[in-house]
């Protein structure tokens, strides 16, 4: 039910259109949210998913993880810094 997202990413027909496609993105996952108000957190989980998580989060005010939150926290899992302040 996504055609701006089906075609050039499932069907690899047509042109990308970032805009169409984010729109797409963030109107289904407002109709996840209002179907499942106990939603709390929002996994993407399409590699091609991670340049929407913020219009995402920014509509349906859900935390958005992707594989790019599993980079960045990994990276940062192993490069930590000695703590500095107190506490």
């Amino acid at each position: 039910k996504c055609p701006n997202f089906r075609g050039p990413i499932l069907d690899e027909t047509g042109s990308l259109d970032q805009e169409a496609i984010e729109a797409e993105v963030v109107s289904v996952a407002l109709e996840l949210v209002q179907s499942y108000p106990e939603v709390g957190v929002i996994l993407l989980e399409c590699s091609n998913l991670p340049p929407y998580a913020a219009a995402v989060q920014a509509a349906t005010c859900r935390m958005v993880f992707d594989f790019t939150t599993l980079i960045d926290s990994f990276q940062y899992a192993s490069q930590r810094q000695r703590f500095v302040g107190i506490y």
